[in-house]
């Protein structure tokens, strides 16, 4: 992504707010006008010859959608059985998507000017979803593209 599409798509808000959360040890970011809601791990309903990274159906309060397990969709390694989960509602072109993270973070400002591309070193599995990075305290913030998330170019189960 080059400067201008990064500026393109942080659009004129000089000071937006940034919902973050955390996947596999790495700290990304949604803003926060994507996210409608946080949840505690939810009963999903399975849905067969689904890509693989599709992980179920939410019903949340009689309204369907998507569960996408981002760990599988940034080709990160499988959490432990064990491990408790937190969604995330976010909404996208296509309406509301559940994305299952492993910890919510900080709402954070996070000023345009501060957002830079993505390094050359961002892996290539990575680049379509990560539209840009941001440097906070010693910690590197990833933001995503919220409408790349739920795309199904993966083969089914």
């Amino acid at each position: 992504m080059s400067a201008a599409q990064l500026n393109q798509y942080l659009g004129n808000d000089d000071s937006a707010m940034w919902a973050t959360f955390r996947l596999n040890g790495e700290t990304f970011a949604l803003r926060v006008h994507d996210v409608q809601e946080v949840l505690m791990h939810q009963p999903l309903t399975p849905v067969p010859l689904a890509p693989v990274h599709i992980i179920g159906l939410l019903n949340l309060r009689g309204q369907i959608m998507s569960a996408i397990d981002l760990r599988c969709r940034l080709n990160f390694p499988a959490r432990a059985d064990n491990e408790d989960t937190k969604v995330l509602v976010v909404k996208g072109r296509e309406g509301l998507t559940s994305i299952v993270v492993d910890d919510i973070g900080d709402v954070l400002e996070l000023p345009t000017a501060q957002w830079r591309t993505p390094p050359e070193t961002l892996a290539e599995s990575h680049r379509k979803f990560v539209f840009g990075i941001c440097p906070v305290e010693s910690n590197m913030v990833l933001g995503l593209k919220v409408d790349e998330l739920s795309g199904d170019e993966e083969s089914p189960r």
